[in-house]
């Protein structure tokens, strides 16, 4: 009976010994792993340090030395130009470690930032070496996608969240896909009204929607209306905004390209010998651009005489014929 007993208080002290060693005998194999790693990349020998981090990382997962290591392989995976495994590296961070959210956040954005800014220097060079600089594939910009997706989903109330999504939505435009990057600023627009970047999303929607018309020109009043719309809505919002000279620009090469097509209308219809066709557009530019009638004295009498004249004080209604006595 003594003896069971002095076994029982004897196996703690065993299972404590023999966990103790374990844990010395691991501790020894991580350091000897972390060296090797380290002497791996000094040495230039980038892929070996990355799978000895790799190693340490799954032997010994939710520690800091596992933490460290994936650091260290979200640094060597972007140096060796996988971004999608570097985004992971940074994703486990966020998701396993607590602690490293904001850092690997951050970073997060920065790696996806890279990957746009070396997308615009490559469509700048295109201008120059067509034949030498090519553009992201389908499936790259999928992936730059999903990690814009992935970073606002990690933190949707924070400032790195909202970057991503005016980044998200500057790629949609850049990749030519203005439907989805309309909607993504207008969306932030919405979400983010003060925010520093809410007046450059609602000079992007106003730009976008002057693009779509420039490119259809007179085929495409819908269009117009549309882009003036947004150009004087963001004027009206953001009076002080560094792009407001941009959005009067095109206000005004809008405006007069439809001066223009108004004015051709209403001689083309004069030409044809139909004057009451004529006169219709002949009071739309009256409407539309009064300062016609001051500027310009041969367009002035054209409106002057397309414009019904002012009935006399006390008429009410068309007037009645005399009868005949």
């Amino acid at each position: 009976m003594r003896l069971k007993s002095r076994l029982c208080l004897l196996l703690p002290c065993l299972v404590l010994a023999v966990s103790g060693a374990r844990a010395a005998d691991d501790d020894e194999t991580a350091l000897l792993l972390s060296k090797r790693a380290h002497q791996s990349l000094v040495e230039g020998e980038h892929e070996d340090a990355l799978r000895r981090y790799r190693t340490i990382a799954k032997l010994y997962p939710r520690t800091d030395r596992a933490a460290d290591a994936w650091w260290q392989i979200a640094r060597l995976e972007n140096h060796l130009d996988d971004k999608q495994a570097a985004f992971d590296a940074l994703q486990v961070l966020i998701t396993s470690h607590a602690g490293h959210f904001e850092k690997a956040h951050a970073e997060q954005l920065g790696l996806a930032r890279s990957m746009m800014d070396a997308e615009e220097q490559r469509q700048r060079r295109r201008g120059l070496e067509p034949a030498r600089s090519k553009a992201l594939n389908e499936a790259e910009q999928e992936m730059l996608a999903g990690m814009l997706q992935t970073i606002i989903r990690n933190g949707p109330q924070s400032e790195v969240a909202r970057q991503a999504h005016y980044d998200f939505a500057l790629m949609l435009e850049r990749a030519g896909k203005l439907p989805q990057a309309l909607l993504m600023h207008e969306e932030f627009v919405e979400a983010h009204t003060d925010h520093e970047l809410a007046d450059d999303a609602a000079c992007q929607i106003a730009y976008i929607r002057y693009k779509q018309w420039k490119t259809m020109k007179s085929a495409a009043p819908r269009q117009a209306a549309a882009a003036r719309d947004a150009l004087v809505w963001f004027l009206a919002r953001y009076p002080q905004s560094e792009r407001a000279a941009l959005a009067r620009s095109c206000l005004a090469e809008l405006r007069l390209s439809e001066q223009k097509e108004l004015e051709s209308l209403a001689r083309y219809y004069e030409g044809q010998g139909k004057p009451d066709a004529a006169a219709v557009y002949w009071r739309e530019l009256a409407l539309k651009f009064p300062e016609l009638a001051v500027a310009d004295k041969v367009l002035r009498e054209k409106i002057a005489g397309a414009v019904d004249p002012v009935p006399q004080a006390g008429a009410v209604g068309p007037a009645r014929a005399e009868k005949e006595p």
